[in-house]
């Protein structure tokens, strides 16, 4: 009899569904999983010494996921970038030839920016979901138009520290969010006794997000007459503008931010270089009053 298998070469495809929308999303990395919790109790008597113990399995950890996208030109991966700023939920259909796969109520907790001048520009996210499982049928949600990818090189137009331009020197630059996001403990009584197998199992259902970080790295070529060179600073303007400029715009993202904090150190490889790691300390009511992405 012949077996079909799933393999991770085939190119799945992935959909996310947010507000009765459907966005199709390209990914160069997919990873996605889930695992339950086990409670051990002992299980000697006076009849019975036996050294092992007994075991419990009713609730399900946090499912897990990561994929890395473009950030082109046109607004089709928008959602994912919107999602990670906003940690709105979202649910998470990956196809491949074989099976539909859905991850429930997903929330994005960390994001990481790929800023290069020979690369297009991405964005790796890593987050959870409350519950993994098989799909049938349809995929939910009004199926948004895709369009003919338009991949950004990013430029540096602008990066300027306290007002001081340092674009022409810029080797690299690191942006990365974090959403501290922490489920809520879902136990019943009733749940527990009722969980018998994994249909039935306790999943996590509610969350909260705590302290949130924006910060990264510049690293650019040493310049002897470098303005913060061995220095820090804990109330600052920070701007990093990253795209492709045209005639009407830039497209890509700009990070404005109003105060940040920044430690600045001399690296001695083959050629002199200084690092700034930053860290945004201004507290917007929202993040995309500070970072935004510009599509056409």
């Amino acid at each position: 009899m012949a077996t079909n298998y799933t393999y991770k070469i085939e190119k799945a495809e992935v959909r996310v569904v947010h507000n009765d929308k459907q966005y199709k999303i390209l990914v160069s990395e997919l990873e996605f999983g889930q695992t339950f919790r086990e409670a051990s109790f002992p299980v000697k008597t006076l009849h019975n010494q036996s050294s092992f113990e007994g075991s419990v399995i009713n609730r399900a950890n946090p499912a897990e996921f990561s994929l890395n996208t473009a950030l082109p030109q046109q607004d089709d991966h928008k959602v994912i970038f919107d999602r990670l700023l906003d940690s709105a939920t979202f649910d998470l259909y990956i196809s491949t030839t074989q099976d539909v796969w859905k991850l429930e109520t997903c929330v994005i907790q960390d994001g990481s920016f790929q800023i290069n001048k020979s690369r297009p520009l991405r964005l790796t996210v890593n987050g959870e979901a409350s519950k993994l499982s098989k799909h049938s049928g349809t995929i939910p949600g009004t199926v948004q138009s895709v369009s003919d990818i338009t991949y950004i090189i990013p430029t540096l137009p602008a990066v300027t520290i306290g007002g001081t331009d340092i674009s022409d020197s810029v080797v690299s630059i690191q942006a990365e969010i974090q959403n501290d996001i922490e489920w809520n403990k879902n136990d019943t009584i009733h749940g527990v006794v009722t969980a018998t197998d994994a249909a039935t199992s306790i999943y996590p259902t509610n969350f909260i997000n705590g302290t949130r970080i924006v910060g990264g790295s510049i690293t650019r070529y040493y310049d002897k007459d470098a303005p913060d060179i061995l220095t820090w600073n804990t109330n600052t303007a920070l701007r990093i503008r990253a795209g492709k400029k045209t005639d009407a715009a830039i497209y890509g993202v700009d990070f404005n931010i109003t105060n940040c904090s920044f430690t600045n150190r001399l690296s001695t490889a083959d050629t002199f270089l200084e690092e700034y790691n930053w860290r945004m300390t201004q507290n917007p009511t929202a993040l995309s009053s500070v970072i935004t992405y510009t599509t056409t």
